[in-house]
Formats: structure tokens, C-alpha cells, sequence
């Protein structure tokens, strides 16, 4: 039989793209980096990785892609996001804010540190937490600021959220919590919806 050699060009092959790992984080790219992160979550020996590209990180939908993998570390991912509350970028900390309601009760003691912590901008930041959560993990949290938090911005956002999510739990700590602060006008007008709005609600959710 005869060989015919065929002169035709052989197809290039295909380029290979490489998969995203730890040196993909700080590719140039943006959407590189956010595919490799996104790779990367609930890699145990990326940690270190994802947590230094957050330090550096610009672009939101990057960050949000780092703040998702650290969350799908499993248990103690909410102590290596915790840590982000304390960033001067206010990106950051709202990333880390959503990143810890997502987490949920994995984050509840994480939480709680940071509602007795003496820095009344972390426990802000921690109602904020709060305010994404079911009302099973948010009523014992909203209770212990309203009965017991001295600082009126701090029971103000507790007040806010009560008044979205807040359960029939709520009203004894709240009528007190007028008693707390007889010359803040705010304070008794925000109790006063909070508990309008849990009592009008309160049938419905029964």
C-alpha cells in the first residue's frame, strides 16, 4: 500500500490554561485574581495567601471572591475574618461584615467577643452582623445590648434592627431600655417604632 505523506500543517494545539493557585492571586488581571480565589476556598494551605491579598486588594468583586474562601475554611474562619473589622478601608470592613453574616452561628462567639469588646465602633460593627442574622442567633445578641450597653449609638443600631427583625423576646428590653436613657429623645421614639412594629408583627409570626 502506498504512504502518501500528507503536507498539510498540523493544527496548533490548544494553549493550555494553567488552573489558578496561590501565585494567581496577584496576577494583574483582576478577573484572574478573583478566579483564583474563588479556586482556592477552603484550601487550609492558602489561608495565608488569601489573607495577604486582602491586604492589598482594590477591586471589590476580588475582595468579596477572598472574603468567600475564607468562609469556606469551615470552623475558625470567623477568627481570620474578624481581624478585617479592625481596617481603616471601609471596603474591607464591609466585606468582612457580609463574609461574617454569611457564616452565621459559626460566627456567634466571634460575635459575642466583640459586643463586650470596649471599642464602641467594633460592637457597631457587630450589630451590623446581627442585622443579617435569623432572629434565633439575633434576639439574645439585640437583648444583651439593649439591657446592658452604655453607649447610645451602640443601642441605637441595636434599636434598628429590632425594629426589622425583632421578635415579642425584645419588648421587656426595650421599655427598659427607655428607662436607660431618659434624656435621649432618639432613643425613646426608635424603642417606641421597635415596638410598635413587633407587637403589629407579632400575630403574624406567631
Amino acid at each position: 500500500m502506498p504512504f502518501f505523506k500528507n503536507n498539510a500543517a498540523a493544527e496548533p494545539a490548544a494553549p493550555v490554561e494553567p488552573a489558578p493557585d496561590v501565585a494567581c492571586l496577584g496576577a494583574a488581571d483582576a478577573a484572574r485574581r478573583r478566579d483564583a480565589a474563588r479556586a482556592l476556598a477552603g484550601d487550609a494551605a492558602a489561608i495565608a495567601a488569601l489573607m495577604g491579598r486582602l491586604q492589598c486588594e482594590s477591586e471589590p468583586n476580588v475582595r468579596a471572591a477572598l472574603f468567600a474562601s475564607l468562609a469556606a475554611g469551615g470552623p475558625g474562619a470567623a477568627a481570620l475574618i474578624t481581624p478585617f473589622l479592625h481596617s481603616d478601608d471601609p471596603g474591607v470592613r464591609a466585606g468582612a461584615i457580609d463574609a461574617l453574616k454569611s457564616l452565621e452561628a459559626e460566627a456567634a462567639a466571634a460575635i459575642d467577643a466583640l459586643l463586650a469588646n470596649a471599642d464602641a465602633d467594633l460592637r457597631l460593627l457587630a450589630i451590623e452582623v446581627v442585622r443579617g442574622w435569623p432572629a434565633l442567633l439575633a434576639t439574645p445578641r439585640l437583648l444583651r445590648v439593649l439591657l446592658h450597653d452604655s453607649h447610645v449609638n451602640v443601642c441605637a443600631a441595636a434599636l434598628d434592627v429590632a425594629a426589622e427583625t425583632g421578635t415579642a423576646e425584645l419588648l421587656g428590653a426595650l421599655k427598659r431600655l427607655r428607662l436607660r436613657f431618659p434624656d435621649q429623645p432618639f432613643i425613646h421614639f426608635a424603642a417606641n417604632v421597635a415596638l410598635a412594629r413587633i407587637q403589629a408583627q407579632a400575630p403574624a409570626r406567631a
